[in-house]
């Protein structure tokens, strides 16, 4: 006799190896997806026991080669020709050239000194006094140091620059500023507040390209084939003259990166940090856009150690020199101390939240004061007009 409780069980066993079974099948075919999984989770137990029983199944499928069959499957599907794309920017030391030049004129007597001879001064040689074919005049060596200095950009602008250093050209109706949005969720709630804020204005142009769980250490995407392939192509297809950058949520968590456990705050974590910062600003910056990156907003839980990520994303722009310009995003998040709040006031008395429950992102007004912060500084430096 078979009861209800014997047939649920069954159906439960059923379902338990069905879903084991589904799991080593991906494992065994898709063993860099596997790895990637095991490497986000939480350090502890779970990571431990995720690698366990992860690395036996990546091991077989690599001496077997069981990942071919769906990289072929995958090639079908990716036959659209590459795209072309720029090469990647380099960053270029300022070079400073001094030159001293020792040039001898003919000097005239020196006024009530008529006759005196060895007369020593220093005189710049466009001087009127000087004059070089007075052969009564006595002769005397002057020294003028002239030093000049050149300053070589990274990457030459493709349009005419303007007179507002760092702007290349003013957007127009006719001709927009072409503005890319790089980064992770933060940049996912910002590029709205961009667009809501921007979409006024003809002469701007937005492509928001956030994306919800990435990281620069987050191992669900590999660094050169996914990451900087992509970056590659966002600007080759949208030729932007100016990419705006969010980054920064998912930085702390501790990944296993290449099998290498990150720790937050670590140097080795920094290194790795700015070594793909750096890489990625290299792609954005091929085809000469100017680098706008936000500071990663403070959060509440102090486990975000975002004035440590920020000194990377920092040193990371002033290695680009005048290519890349800081935004503090706790200027219009923070406090007057620059420090992490929910709210502010609102105007009229009251209070609007900026920050989400979790304390990470940001609700419509604080993405809104943010595009306004980003529009006041294109206004500055030249890029857009101001408008009342």
């Amino acid at each position: 006799m078979t009861g209800p409780a014997r047939s649920s069980r069954r159906g439960a066993t059923r379902l338990l190896v069905l879903v084991v079974t589904v799991l080593v099948l991906a494992n065994l075919f898709a063993p860099d997806a596997a790895t990637g999984w095991a490497g986000t989770q939480p350090e502890g137990w779970r990571r431990d026991v995720a690698g366990a029983l992860i690395r036996p199944l990546v091991r077989v499928a690599e001496e077997l080669s069981l990942d071919q069959p769906l990289e072929m499957v995958t090639g079908l599907f990716d036959g659209d020709p590459p795209t072309v794309t720029f090469a990647p920017a380099t960053r270029s030391a300022v070079a400073t050239t001094t030159t001293t030049t020792t040039t001898t004129v003919q000097v005239p007597p020196v006024a009530g000194e008529s006759g005196a001879m060895g007369v020593s001064t220093t005189l710049s040689p466009a001087d009127p006094i000087a004059q070089p074919n007075d052969a009564e005049a006595p002769e005397a060596t002057v020294a003028a140091s002239v030093t000049t200095t050149t300053s070589v950009p990274a990457v030459a602008p493709t349009t005419e620059v303007a007179d507002v250093f760092p702007a290349v050209r003013m957007g127009t109706a006719e001709d927009p500023l072409q503005i890319l949005a790089i980064g992770d969720s933060l940049m996912l709630d910002l590029q709205h507040g961009m667009e809501r804020t921007l979409d006024r204005r003809p002469d701007v142009a937005v492509e928001g390209r956030g994306a919800l769980g990435f990281g620069f250490t987050v191992p669900h995407w590999d660094w050169d084939e996914d990451v900087l392939a992509d970056y590659a192509g966002l600007v080759a297809e949208f030729r932007p003259d100016v990419v705006v950058v969010m980054i920064g949520a998912n930085e702390f968590e501790g990944h296993v990166l290449e099998g290498e456990g990150l720790v937050p705050g670590s140097d080795r974590w920094s290194e790795v940090l700015a070594e793909r910062a750096d890489e990625a600003m290299s792609r954005w910056r091929a085809d000469g856009a100017h680098v706008y990156w936000w500071t990663t907003p403070r959060m509440r839980d102090p486990r975000f150690l975002t004035d440590a990520l920020n000194e990377v994303w920092a040193s990371a722009t002033a290695a680009w020199g005048e290519a890349a310009t800081d935004l503090d995003s706790m200027a219009v998040l923070g406090d007057e101390d620059g420090g992490y709040r929910d709210r502010m006031p609102d105007g009229v008395g009251g209070t609007v939240l900026l920050r989400k429950a979790h304390g990470v992102h940001f609700f419509e007004v604080g993405a809104d004061l943010l595009a306004l912060q980003l529009e006041q500084r294109l206004v500055d430096d030249g890029w857009l007009i101001a408008v009342g």
